[in-house]
């Protein structure tokens, strides 16, 4: 026996670990999975793979983790602050790379692993010699497994079993097998018993297994111990199935000397190769969303879907997984830039805790949800851009009718003739939250829960403000949530377009200018230049916040209102203007010094926000440096401590909260939208104003196509498919790109004279028109289109000449 790491163990000769080959079963050919999913499902288990499958229509869930131990036992929960490499995961699994540290030690813990087939993983662990790594195997989601894991006869492998209710003759399998030999293992009661084993320091037994087991023979958890060789890596392979000498055979297959690793390099490469891409100008943007985003991905067994929760703590502390309305419609728009299946698991999984009159909650989770109250309605919003970008009409249709009923929420008669959210019946909604009997995370009834649903909990703007206790509202007509129910009515009105219901788009087009006409009359404060929260008695609400200058998302604001809010407010730095923005309240509030959450903090949702609304009105020098102060403002902690913030200190840097927030990365999507975006007002969108660098992004996909789009301050190259088909000779803004089968159409934007070529056709003659200008007649040479653009705004029509 000797010590290693505090813990004594029995030493093994030291030789590859040979898997175990148990006897053959008679296992009946029709046993089968009905399905398998994969992934680090378990929210305390970064460090870990679950395999959750299903077969005779019970779950058959088996879970594993790599525990280390370095003075102190690291899995589990303890694993979140420890994160030091919030690394690749691709989409499906084939390649997902995560690091942690063992403080104050700098060398890093490396769990790479790839899904190979539906059932099996192999990984690969790196790690200082004198580490004790630990395979633990033990039972996910609490009660609802009913397995259990022993250790094979020779000591070398762990094999998990899982009978089927009413199938005597079936029993599914779980066999890990690692090329390391074994220096520690034991079966256990729980992982918490095996945690316990590893955190006692000199553990140890006769039989060389970790210590107070409290089981023989089998348990709810086991463990395998090693360390890694002189190369300082570890392998192993993990996979499922019905008859244990197969899956033992495979894994001592997989297992042969560099196998894993020419697997793990390889689908690293194709990841590296195939997904979204910065190189200069907002580096790294793309590869920041992904990382995060996927890397909180968890499976929910009673929706059936996959997709990114809030965060993998708030999973975790509402019993396993998390939704929150705002928070999971903009987590689909992240997640669109590289997989349509999690996108629309997203967009499901909140609409499918709608409730039967209509609202969508603030949060749904296993501990409950809260049916007294809703969010910012971004729903339409993010849903439309999504299915620019994809074509997924499937999850459009589905998704329609909820979120109708939804934005007719808002305004319904509850029931006693008092609409839900226009407490005051003035034609204006206010946020709220209903009384009832029926429960609701954190109550229901009352001003916080009204505040709640703001979805900025704490803003100084609700200090004062009254909640009436008949209305169940706020006593405050609210600017951000009427502009973005106006928007909502916007794009529920493109949406049924789309889908060919004619008759609601009118209506929701109504819907759209009423809100319009009344916001303007009643919430432009003229002589303080911009849209202001105004109470029931009348007077304006002087504390500003993003959410004033959400009337430009709407695109409520007229343009010379837009011009004022802008160079009034948002520049000015004794408001909103700074080194990073923008605050949650005004730099000029008495709460701005507090600097806590929503009281100055900044934040991802509302950053973007904004942002899409000085798009909208094309402010667009002022976007482009709103897109690079959001990029620093992440980047400075990314780069640091690889952290997606929840919320972002006025000053720069992490504001407390969720270190691995979702939504965080809403600041790398910003700088991302000023190469390539798709909105409801300017259509196809390509390019910066007068960008200060070089850069290129690449593999982005939109309605099908590819993607790759070079921006600079003297070039502007858009490639769709491999091909160039427009390039300039400066930093431009590209809006409303349109192409039909005999006209071509877009408005360029240019602060200085511009050489333009455009190649969508390859061959023949065309009319070429700029502004109002007579057409000139060109022919094409090669397939280029070039002429002269003055400085300016522009719109370019191309009307091609049909050869028959």
């Amino acid at each position: 026996m000797k010590q290693l790491a505090g813990l004594y163990v029995f030493v093994l000769p030291a030789i590859l670990a040979v898997p175990f080959l148990a006897p053959a079963q008679d296992v009946p050919q029709r046993d089968a999975f009905d399905r398998v999913s994969i992934g680090a499902f378990d929210p305390d288990a970064w460090n870990g793979i679950v395999f959750d499958a299903e077969a005779y229509g019970q779950r058959v869930p088996f879970a594993i983790r790599v525990g280390s131990k370095s003075n102190n036992f690291l899995d589990g929960a303890r694993i979140f602050d420890a994160v030091s490499e919030v690394g690749p995961h691709a989409p499906g699994g084939s390649y997902a790379r995560v690091s942690w540290r063992h403080d104050p030690r700098a060398a890093n813990v490396t769990l790479e692993w790839s899904k190979i087939d539906a059932n099996t993983v192999v990984g690969r662990i790196k790690a200082s010699a004198d580490i004790q790594l630990v395979l633990e195997f033990y039972s996910p989601f609490g009660a609802s497994f009913m397995g259990a894991y022993r250790i094979s006869p020779d000591g070398m492998q762990i094999i998990g079993d899982h009978s089927i209710d009413g199938h005597f003759a079936s029993v599914a399998h779980l066999v890990v097998a690692t090329d390391r030999p074994i220096v520690g293992r034991g079966t256990f009661s729980s992982a918490t018993d095996l945690k316990k084993a590893m955190d006692a320091e000199g553990s140890h037994n006769g039989e060389g297994q970790l210590a107070n087991t409290g089981v023989s023979g089998e348990g709810a958890a086991a463990g395998l111990q090693f360390v890694t060789g002189s190369d300082s890596y570890a392998h192993f392979v993990a996979t499922i199935g019905w008859q244990t000498p197969e899956l033992s055979a495979k894994a001592a297959s997989l297992l042969e000397a560099g196998k894993i690793d020419a697997i793990l390099e390889d689908q690293s490469a194709r990841y590296e190769h195939s997904r979204p891409h910065i190189q200069g100008l907002f580096s790294g943007s793309p590869e920041a969303i992904g990382n995060s985003m996927f890397w909180n991905t968890l499976y929910v067994p009673s929706l059936d879907l996959e997709f990114p929760s809030i965060s993998r703590s708030w999973a975790s502390g509402f019993g396993g997984w998390a939704v929150g309305e705002w928070d999971c419609f903009f987590g689909s728009l992240l997640t669109s830039l590289e997989d349509t299946a999690q996108t629309s698991a997203a967009t499901r999984a909140i609409l499918l805790s709608q409730s039967a009159n209509g609202v969508v909650p603030n949060m749904d989770a296993v501990l409950g949800t809260s049916p007294d109250r809703s969010q910012p309605p971004v729903g339409s919003y993010a849903v439309w851009k999504n299915y620019q970008r994809n074509g997924d009409r499937v999850t459009l249709e589905w998704a329609y009718p909820r979120l109708k009923l939804w934005h007719e929420w808002w305004f319904a008669n509850r029931g006693d003739g008092q609409p839900w959210r226009d407490g005051n019946r003035d034609g204006l909604l206010e946020w709220g939250s209903d009384k009832g009997s029926s429960f609701s995370v954190g109550g229901r009834g009352f001003l916080q829960a009204a505040k709640w649903e703001s979805g900025m909990d704490d803003s100084p703007m609700y200090d004062d403000v009254t909640y009436n206790p008949i209305s169940f509202t706020l006593e405050l007509d609210d600017v951000g949530l009427n502009s973005l129910y106006a928007l909502d009515s916007e794009c529920m009105a493109k949406i049924a377009k789309i889908l060919g219901k004619d008759d609601d788009s009118r209506h929701f087009t109504a819907d759209y200018e009423r809100i319009k006409k009344a916001m303007r009359q009643n919430l432009w404060n003229e002589e303080d230049g911009i849209y202001e929260n105004r109470y029931w008695d009348g007077h304006f609400s002087k504390r500003l916040s993003p959410t004033n200058f959400y009337p430009l998302l709407a695109g409520v604001a007229t343009p010379e209102q837009a011009d004022r809010m802008v160079k009034e407010h948002l520049l000015n730095p004794k408001e909103f203007w700074g080194q990073y923005v923008i605050p949650t309240i005004s730099r000029s509030d008495p709460a701005f010094k507090g600097q806590f959450y929503w009281r100055g903090d900044i934040w991802g949702p509302t950053n973007y926000l904004v942002y899409e609304g000085l798009n909208r009105y094309g402010q667009d020098d002022v976007a482009l440096q709103f897109a690079e102060k959001s990029y620093n403002l992440f980047m400075d902690d990314w780069h640091s401590r690889q952290h997606s913030d929840e919320q972002y200190y006025a000053w720069g840097g992490s504001a407390g909260g969720d270190k691995h927030y979702t939504w965080g990365t809403l600041l790398c999507l910003i700088p991302i939208e000023q190469y390539l975006d798709d909105t409801p007002w300017d259509g196809l969108r390509f390019g910066a104003l007068n960008p200060p660098g070089n850069g290129e992004l690449s593999n982005v996909r939109f309605n099908g196509h590819r993607y790759d789009i070079a921006i600079g301050p003297d070039h502007l190259a858009v490639k769709r498919d491999g091909e160039v088909r427009l390039e300039a000779t400066a930093g431009i803004v590209v809006r409303n790109y349109s192409i039909d089968a005999d006209r071509f159409t877009f408005t360029v934007k240019a602060t200085k004279p511009v050489s333009l070529t455009t190649r969508e056709r390859a061959s023949g003659t065309l009319s070429l028109k700029i502004d109002e200008e007579s057409a000139q007649t060109m022919t094409v040479h090669e397939g280029n289109v070039a002429f002269q653009v003055p400085a300016g705004e522009h719109r370019i029509t191309e009307t091609w000449t049909v050869n028959h």
